[in-house]
């Protein structure tokens, strides 16, 4: 049966990714982007609607009037922002919206959040891999915290969702590619003249493709039945230590309290936001993911591991910047 689909958040790195992929699959007819920011791909399959997510009536519209079936809502304020109210009236509040409009709807049959790995908090005594039944504990860095605070919001609503409404939540660990963002985490490392770890601490780092995550994002869509909380990453974790090595980077290991105060003070004096204090609790007690649920409900693998991953994004970005550099002198 033809799919139309719709996605929240079309305009940024994830959506239009994932918009290009929905366009190519041959099961789906339609695919209709909201966002507040203009999109510029012209695809007859394709429509984008200037919206807001925290408008639930023009949300509403949108379903019916489009007949969608598959929601995925990507919409999110990223970082660590500067108006925290809006950032969370935008992630915790548009995401509610997103699933009452979906709810009301007549048509929406599957309702996929974008979550993340993040949600479960960088916390001493976190396992090796973390199960989607460990609790929630993200209480650091402000992305992580509002991706915990959704899923406690989504979780509350849940009795009053219709029983055909297919709620599927995806736990996603740090997303790179070749059309990886500017301000990336690859992007970020790579402009940086070492790297940093955390002294004492191995660092653990997870990385999933994003081929790999658009197959499992397809798939999700694909199945007859699905719905529940799933992590999404690949099977491993690399570290600094193995990414500078690969890059032939120096690394600095610096203890814990030092590190913080240096990003705390480059952030406050120098106005630097890339990286945050927030970051070293990640770096020092990691927040990787086990991907076996996911792998056993859809019957998928990821062939990328966390190490190549990153690597093929950093071979990619060097590559569009010798383009960039070569058109520049001719």
């Amino acid at each position: 049966m033809a799919k139309r689909v719709l996605v929240t958040g079309s305009s940024g790195y994830l959506g239009r990714v994932l918009v290009g992929r929905l366009l190519e699959h041959p099961l789906v007819a339609r695919v209709v982007g909201v966002d507040v920011a203009a999109s510029k791909l012209a695809n007859p399959k394709f429509k984008q609607h200037a919206a807001d997510i925290r408008d639930e009536f023009l949300l509403r519209s949108i379903l019916e009037e489009e007949a969608i079936d598959t929601v995925f809502h990507l919409a999110f304020v990223m970082g660590e922002p500067k108006d925290e109210v809006r950032a969370r009236a935008v992630n915790v509040g548009g995401t509610l919206n997103v699933l009452e409009a979906a709810n009301k709807s007549s048509t929406v049959k599957r309702l996929v959040v974008s979550g993340s790995a993040s949600a479960y908090g960088a916390r001493r005594g976190n396992p090796e891999f973390l199960k989607e039944e460990n609790p929630l504990r993200a209480d650091t860095l402000r992305y992580g915290i509002h991706k915990r605070m959704v899923e406690e919001e989504v979780a509350r609503s849940m009795p009053t969702v219709r029983r055909t409404l297919q709620v599927v939540i995806l736990r996603i660990c740090t997303i790179v590619g070749a059309t990886e963002r500017g301000e990336g985490p690859v992007a970020t490392f790579c402009r940086l003249p070492v790297g940093v770890s955390v002294l004492f601490h191995k660092g653990a780092l997870q990385f999933i493709a994003e081929d790999d995550l658009m197959k499992a994002m397809l798939r999700v869509m694909e199945a007859d039945e699905l719905r529940g909380v799933f992590n999404v990453a690949p099977d491993d974790y690399t570290t600094i230590r193995e990414i500078c090595r690969a890059l032939s980077k120096p690394r600095v290991p610096a203890p814990y309290s030092l590190l913080w105060l240096s990003l705390f003070l480059l952030r406050r004096l120098a106005g630097k936001t890339e990286l945050t204090e927030n970051i070293v609790s990640y770096l020092a007690h990691p927040a990787v993911v086990s991907n076996a649920k996911l792998k056993t409900a859809l019957g998928i693998r990821f062939p990328k591991g966390s190490l190549e991953a990153f690597l093929d994004c950093a071979r990619a970005l060097a590559g569009s910047a010798d383009k960039a550099a070569g058109d520049v002198v001719r």
